[in-house]
């Protein structure tokens, strides 16, 4: 019975207006956001990633090697457990402009299979087989915008790797693996494999990244690929990377900076706190003649608790609640709006884990 009318008092309290509890609100509603946008953020790429990791790495497994190409067991192994692959192979060069101007590039030279797994995006509009053929008897290449304004380029024009020749066919706007490449010291070039043999670039002491993308066949598993692998060329130095991982590092790049962020979240809730307890103590100072008067009217003193126990835990409930919504809603606002400009996938959508950490 006491409850019900400390209920019923704490309601009509409440009507009165929030009072002092606008700091109580704005410093709860805030923390809780922070929490939640940071946690919203940190699932939402995860999902991205795990959504997209065939594109992100370029197939469904990726074998690769470090200055050496695959040898004949290799690529047998290969033919036998993918219906099919692609090599790539990374290094850092010199761009060349006919003017004399030079500029550190990151070369990706590739197979006619490339891209396994999604499509390059190139301006002028072609396809990688248009790009690669070149013209004017020169293989062709495409370069990222920024490698283009450096040396003064256009596409028509000509730009040398080593002692190769390469017509500008097109900038490099989106390659679909770009994730999944080894990280670059200069802007993107996009070649030939076949052009890049004859550009003396690659040969005995060169420094390369090569992968294997491959595209499993039609009921193989990861592990059991992977499994067969190991078995197979257990001291090889080939490493394995999978789809269901595509980028480990930028994982765990999410997880420290979204640890570090809660943390600041949570030291911003904890100052808000202060600020709580002084809201709190002065709406019960404020409400001294309100207490006096139920005490004179017989109202004992656990209905007298129970009444501002209830209003504090209705406002603190309303607090964790906009701020859980707070946090959701950003993220919903947020990605939509900067999905282009991001490094990575993001799925935008409401996610109940992190949510629900944060209140």
């Amino acid at each position: 019975m006491s409850l019900s009318v400390a209920a019923r008092l704490a309601r009509r309290e409440l009507r009165g207006g929030l009072g002092g509890f606008r700091i109580f609100l704005l410093c709860l509603t805030l923390g809780v956001g922070a929490i939640a946008a940071v946690g919203s953020v940190r699932a939402a790429i995860e999902a991205g990633l795990a959504h997209e990791g065939r594109a992100l790495l370029g197939g469904d497994a990726e074998l690769r090697m470090t200055y050496r190409f695959a040898d004949e067991d290799e690529r047998a192994w290969l033919d036998a457990h993918a219906a099919e692959w692609s090599e790539v192979v990374d290094f850092r060069s010199m761009a060349v402009a006919p003017s004399g101007d030079r500029s550190l590039t990151q070369v990706k030279a590739i197979d006619d299979h490339w891209p396994l797994v999604g499509t390059p995006v190139f301006d002028p509009p072609m396809d990688t087989a248009t790009m690669l053929a070149g013209q004017g008897g020169l293989p062709g290449a495409a370069l990222d915008p920024l490698l283009i304004d450096r040396l003064g380029l256009a596409v028509g024009d000509t730009v040398r790797l080593g002692t190769q020749d390469f017509a500008v066919m097109a900038a490099l706007i989106r390659e679909p693996d770009t994730v999944g490449t080894t990280f670059g010291f200069g802007p993107r070039t996009l070649v030939g494999l076949p052009a890049l043999r004859e550009s003396g670039l690659i040969g005995a002491g060169s420094m390369f990244d090569t992968s294997y993308r491959m595209v499993l066949n039609d009921g193989d598993t990861l592990q059991g690929v992977r499994r067969s692998l190991i078995q197979t060329f257990h001291d090889a130095g080939i490493r394995w990377r999978d789809s269901t991982r595509a980028e480990p590092g930028i994982e765990r790049f999410v997880d420290r900076i979204g640890a570090f962020l809660v943390l600041v979240g949570l030291a911003g809730l904890a100052v808000g706190g202060i600020g709580v307890s002084a809201a709190v103590r002065a709406y019960l100072d404020a409400k001294t003649g309100v207490i006096a008067t139920l005490k004179t009217l017989g109202a004992e003193g656990r209905v007298i608790f129970a009444t501002y126990f209830f209003q504090i835990g209705a406002l603190t409930l309303l607090g964790v609640v906009l701020g859980v919504l707070l946090g959701a809603g950003a993220l919903l606002v947020a990605v939509p709006l900067a999905r282009d400009s991001l490094p990575v996938p993001i799925a935008a959508g409401i996610y109940p884990g992190p949510l629900a950490e944060a209140a």
